[in-house]
């Protein structure tokens, strides 16, 4: 038994993490609680992020530099994109993700910065050559938003005024992704962190469960 919590610790599969989003599926869908979990997601945002990165294995100036520049220039360009509806297209932040700067969350730059950092890793970790992973990982990022433009309405977190985001927020996306993952690879920065890899993929899966079940509720 040692041997396999051993093994589930070192690997990085968060089991918190699991049943973290698993009762936070229960919060969404219990009428009850459906505004508390609306009330406490951008904590949640928050708490899971700085678990991830209390696993981070080399913390120095570089590392830090980068992920603040990743996190300001983030918010730089949602507050404009907002502003303007140019980037990304006409869109406007809800409640779900807690406190605003100029109508943008906070929250949303350490979205992009973990973003960046576990789809880093989850493709690092199959190749060391930077292009592969540039392109890798900023392709796995517009995935995940794909998937993420769906949920986003049910939790008050945006939504665009034609319902769907035109194509131009998944160019954005993309190339905001590349320009991020670009300064990991240019600056060396160390992604190898299992328990990002895993939450990657959990929330990825929350968010297909989430989705699939409103639809079938309100059938």
């Amino acid at each position: 038994m040692n041997r396999i919590i051993k093994y589930i610790v070192n690997e990085g599969l968060p089991i918190t993490f699991i049943v973290f989003y698993c009762v936070g599926l229960a919060l969404y869908f219990t009428p009850f609680t459906h505004n508390l979990f609306i009330l406490i997601t951008p904590y949640t945002l928050v708490l899971v992020t700085v678990a991830i990165f209390l696993h981070h294995k080399e913390w120095n100036i570089r590392t830090i530099a980068v992920l603040v520049s990743i996190f300001i220039l983030s918010i730089a360009i949602e507050i404009i994109g907002v502003a303007t509806g140019k980037l990304f297209g006409v869109y406007a932040y809800g409640k779900g993700l807690g406190i605003k700067i100029v109508d943008v969350p906070v929250i949303i730059g350490l979205n992009w910065v973990f973003l960046t950092y576990a789809s880093n890793s989850i493709i690092s970790k199959y190749t060391s050559k930077n292009i592969p992973i540039i392109v890798g990982a900023a392709s796995l990022m517009v995935l995940y938003d794909i998937l993420l433009e769906k949920a986003a309405p049910l939790m008050d977190m945006w939504v665009f005024s034609k319902n769907d985001p035109p194509i131009n927020n998944y160019i954005v996306w993309f190339l905001l992704a590349l320009i991020f993952n670009w300064g990991i690879q240019k600056f060396k920065i160390n992604t190898n962190n299992p328990p990002a890899r895993w939450l990657f993929f959990v929330q990825f899966g929350f968010f297909i469960v989430l989705v699939i079940l409103n639809i079938y509720t309100k059938e």
